[in-house]
């Protein structure tokens, strides 16, 4: 059955989307909410990645851990090292942003690289999801 026609996995899919854009959004404001697209940047990989493991059947746990998140995932649908390095990159965004300090980030520069890494990883979800046909539970 395609992927899109399961709904267990385009719940996943719509909140991966919809948190792509709340960053996109919140990186054009005047003044920008670098937080806000961090955060969500993150999130949308996450989700994403989620969407993915359960297309394959695989446990979803409760991290915000990329890696661990990808180590999950068959060995056939490994990432390249752009969308691991990304990975990388947008886990340490998944807490630090949300709370004053020094972890947060405070740049655009850094907020447009949360973006990319996002849409990195969003769209390699979207192309392995594309190409299986993935059997119902």
């Amino acid at each position: 059955m395609p992927w899109r026609e399961r709904p267990e996995i385009m719940a996943w899919w719509a909140l991966a989307r919809s948190d792509l854009r709340i960053a996109r959004v919140a990186a054009d404001l005047i003044p920008p909410e670098l937080h806000v697209a961090c955060f969500h940047a993150q999130q949308s990989a996450e989700k994403s990645l989620k969407a993915l493991l359960e297309a394959q059947h695989c446990p979803i746990v409760r991290t915000h851990d990329l890696a661990r998140l990808l180590q999950l995932l068959p060995q056939g649908d490994r990432p390249n090292d752009d969308v691991v390095d990304a990975c990388a990159r947008l886990t340490l965004l998944a807490v630090g942003p949300r709370y004053p300090g020094p972890a947060g980030p405070s740049t655009e520069d850094e907020a447009r690289q949360a973006l990319r890494d996002a849409a990195c990883v969003v769209a390699w979800a979207e192309h392995r999801l594309d190409q299986h046909d993935f059997p119902t539970p």
